[in-house]
């Protein structure tokens, strides 16, 4: 490493720039808003529409600094029914082609056969 580049490290100040600390209470109040499942690009409108400027790449740093992640919340998962179908009484017999017209009615609701 150069002498001149590890002088210059040296010289950097160690804490967060008042500027810096402003933007990251922004970031994780965006975040926070969000309820967590906000990424860079949903932070960065929210605070821009806030009057801050904010790019999604500068989004991006400060999210990673605050140790903000997005996180989606699960999808629905498949919940099998208790029983798979209601019992229909058999009143065809499997006889499918009537005789003559409107000698057999077929409905969606098994009440109708009752």
């Amino acid at each position: 490493m150069h002498r001149s580049s590890f002088r210059s490290w040296q010289a950097r100040p160690s804490g967060l720039s008042a500027e810096e600390l402003r933007l990251q209470v922004q970031v994780k109040a965006a975040h926070k808003l969000s309820g967590g499942s906000a990424g860079a690009r949903t932070v960065a409108t929210i605070v821009s529409r806030e009057g801050e400027k904010l790019s999604r790449y500068r989004a991006t740093k400060a999210m990673k600094d605050a140790g903000l992640v997005s996180r989606q919340p699960p999808k629905k998962g498949y919940v099998p029914a208790h029983k798979a179908h209601a019992e229909i009484k058999n009143h065809l017999q499997r006889e499918f082609s009537p005789v003559r017209p409107n000698q057999v009615a077929v409905a969606n609701s098994p009440s109708t056969f009752n």
